[in-house]
């Protein structure tokens, strides 16, 4: 028994020192290449300016203005006197909505309430952190958001699928300047 017991240790021992050998990496295929992805944006990138387009034909009482930042918008309060717009570190204060390009609404004002941003430090909607600077208090602007510039590849994890793009009306409440 003894005996037994001394030669399992051993082999138990030589077993547990033997050096390990090291395993191949495994190679993973099938994903999209960089090339892939681009070709599938400008894609999407064309077929959301094709829907805009539709929409913006169908819309006859506007005249959308299409922007530096990639989106278009139209004014629907627009005020001739006043001239501030906001700058980084302004707090703003904006009521808003968003819709699908059917026009169907996603969420309400009433849903969304009111919100406080302050200008290019904090995390919002890219599209509505570019838009406000274009913005001045009182004024109502309709933008249309291509998805890149609305909730992207993520959605909103709730309502807003991935690649949606969006309509957002806005209307900027107030300034404060810092």
């Amino acid at each position: 028994m003894k005996n037994s017991l001394l030669i399992l240790s051993l082999f138990i021992l030589v077993i547990s020192c033997a050096n390990p050998k090291p395993r191949k990496p495994v190679a993973h295929t099938g994903g999209l290449d960089l090339s892939q992805s681009i070709e599938l944006n400008k894609l999407l990138f064309e077929q959301e300016v094709t829907l805009f387009k539709k929409y913006i034909q169908k819309d006859s009482l506007h005249h959308y203005t299409a922007s530096q930042y990639g989106f278009w918008y139209t004014y629907e309060v627009q005020k001739q006197t006043d001239s501030i717009t906001s700058t980084k570190g302004d707090e703003v204060s904006f009521l808003y909505s968003i819709k699908d390009i059917n026009d169907q609404s996603i969420y309400s004002q009433k849903e969304l309430g009111e919100k406080t941003y302050l200008v290019d430090q904090q995390d919002f909607m890219q599209g509505i952190q570019e838009g406000i600077k274009l913005m001045k208090v009182d004024e109502k602007v309709i933008f249309l958001l291509p998805s890149y510039k609305a909730y992207a590849v993520y959605g909103d994890g709730n309502k807003i699928k991935p690649n949606t793009p969006l309509i957002v009306t806005v209307e900027l409440t107030s300034i404060r300047k810092q």
